[in-house]
């Protein structure tokens, strides 16, 4: 990301024609799928780039810019997967995840920041038995975990079980 790049935030907002896209609908007598679909599409595709409000541009545009102020590591945790996402989708993530409420981001990337200091020290662990203490089949075992396909941004997908996680397993392992 180059500080000095234009932003053009008309880019990321919901195109103006499709803004009463569901009331249209009703008005021409579509079906009830065709408006189910239509609100379908609106929930799937809420807080994405070409999908914002005014008000959630705005913060995109105050998120972005904290972010070229604060740089060092802070720009570190938020640009983390830009390379493979895009600045658009990286900064919208994170804004989705807290519902575009400014303080509640730069908290989490914060903490985020703080998490991921000693890992980063270590090179990330490549050596799953250094980083976890057992071997990894055992650890999996107790507590089951795993990537598995791309999301539509093309960021791999994690599923993690809490629910089976074996508590006494897991402390005996420790």
């Amino acid at each position: 990301m180059t500080e000095t790049a234009v932003l053009d935030v008309s880019e990321l907002l919901e195109p103006t024609e499709d803004k009463g896209a569901v009331e249209d609908l009703k008005k021409t007598r579509s079906t009830r799928k065709d408006v189910k679909a239509t609100k379908k599409d609106a929930i799937k595709n809420w807080g994405f780039p070409g999908h914002l409000t005014k008000e959630e541009g705005d913060v995109y545009v105050q998120f972005r810019t904290e972010i070229a102020t604060r740089g060092g590591e802070f720009q570190n945790t938020v640009y983390s997967f830009t390379h493979e996402e895009g600045e658009a989708y990286c900064l919208t993530r994170w804004l989705r995840a807290r519902k575009y409420i400014l303080s509640d981001v730069l908290t989490m990337v914060e903490q985020a920041t703080e998490c991921r200091a000693a890992p980063r020290a270590e090179g990330y662990y490549p050596e799953p038995h250094a980083a976890l203490g057992v071997d990894p089949a055992v650890y999996l075992s107790q507590y089951p975990q795993l990537y598995s396909g791309f999301s539509k941004e093309g960021c791999p997908v994690f599923y993690s079980k809490p629910g089976r996680l074996n508590i006494d397993g897991m402390e005996c392992t420790i």
